[in-house]
């Protein structure tokens, strides 16, 4: 017996999507509905990461999850289903993008939308906003989404070494951009690397 299935333990988050992909395998539609559920917000911010335009992120949303639904019956989850989620939402969000003409986009400008003035980043969003693609992914799924670096490398498909890698250099650029920004320079990985 594991953990999901003992008597007075709760089951664990992973758990929960274990059993219900496997009702979902079996054709249970109130399965479906529980995993849409449990993770739409989830995979909502990320393809807001990708757009600014919330109808865009809702369409993101339904074609991650036409995706994922159509693997059924015959999906086997392997590691955390955010693991599994996390490239698809990244595929049908640049496939997207890169699709779009820009015709679509003024096309689809709202007047109202013009009228509000843009808000300001937040710190971390300026930090971020400098780091290499590749590193800000790493640090977004580590802390914002707080996957273990094991789900974050099946869900980039990069070794876990590359993972460990990308968060420390991504910590650091972090570290400098920080301390440039508040007029410090740049601190150098001896001086400031401390504990």
């Amino acid at each position: 017996m594991d953990e999901r299935t003992q008597p007075g333990r709760a089951p664990s988050e992973a758990g929960i999507d274990v059993d219900l992909v496997a009702r979902a395998n079996r054709g249970d539609a109130a399965a479906f509905e529980a995993l849409y559920h449990r993770h739409k917000g989830w995979v909502l911010g990320v393809a807001r990461r990708y757009t600014s335009d919330p109808d865009e992120a809702l369409d993101i949303l339904q074609d991650t999850y036409a995706y994922f639904f159509g693997k059924f019956p015959g999906f086997e989850l392997t590691a955390a289903l955010r693991a599994f989620l996390f490239p698809v939402v990244k595929h049908v969000a640049l496939t997207r993008k890169r699709k779009r003409r820009p015709q679509d986009d003024l096309e689809s400008v709202d007047p109202a939308r013009l009228a509000v003035p843009p808000t300001e980043p937040s710190d971390v969003e300026t930090l971020l906003a400098r780091l290499p693609e590749t590193h800000r992914e790493v640090l977004w799924l580590r802390f914002s989404d707080d996957m273990s670096l094991k789900d974050i490398a099946m869900a980039l498909d990069i070794p876990l070494g590359t993972v460990k890698s990308r968060l420390h250099n991504g910590l650091e650029m972090v570290r400098q951009a920080h301390a440039e920004l508040r007029g410090g320079g740049g601190a150098s990985a001896a001086g400031g690397a401390s504990s």
